[in-house]
């Protein structure tokens, strides 16, 4: 999941991991400037860019939009949800008294990400940046910008 021999490449302060959630992934199939300049900076450094599971089924519905997420979602790394980003997903609700679950899968999605980039920094898009700062409040590393 982590690209070798990227650390050397990346200017300090600039992200080597991005992660999108739904209104990411679906503005980056309409071709949003915002998300696209976020996309282009994302291949110039070859970074990692993530999409969780759980955010893919915010996106997919079976319709003639479907098209577009879809090349999104495939020229991204998918994570799974699995019962052990379950458990970290609800020990964080649990914590932040939040009940924003996707948004809570969004978030351990990266984290676990950055973990495995070797604490990579971390950029997560979104249009609705309140639940996903305040679920990454502890994560200095991870950066939630409004797209």
């Amino acid at each position: 999941m982590a690209k070798a021999g990227r650390r050397s490449r990346v200017p300090v302060g600039v992200s080597d991991l991005l992660v999108l959630d739904a209104e990411g992934v679906s503005k980056a199939a309409t071709n949003n400037r915002s998300v696209q300049a976020w996309l282009e900076r994302a291949r110039e450094l070859d970074a990692d860019v993530v999409i969780s599971a759980a955010t893919v089924a915010e996106v997919v519905r079976g319709v003639g939009r479907d098209a577009d997420c879809e090349r999104v979602i495939k020229s991204a790394d998918v994570w799974p949800v699995d019962e052990a980003l379950a458990r970290q997903a609800g020990r964080l609700l649990g914590r932040t008294r939040s009940q924003a679950t996707i948004d809570a899968f969004v978030a351990v999605t990266a984290v676990t990400a950055r973990q495995h980039n070797g604490s990579a920094r971390c950029v997560v898009l979104t249009s609705d940046p309140h639940d996903l700062a305040m679920l990454l409040s502890d994560e200095p590393g991870i950066s939630v910008i409004r797209v």
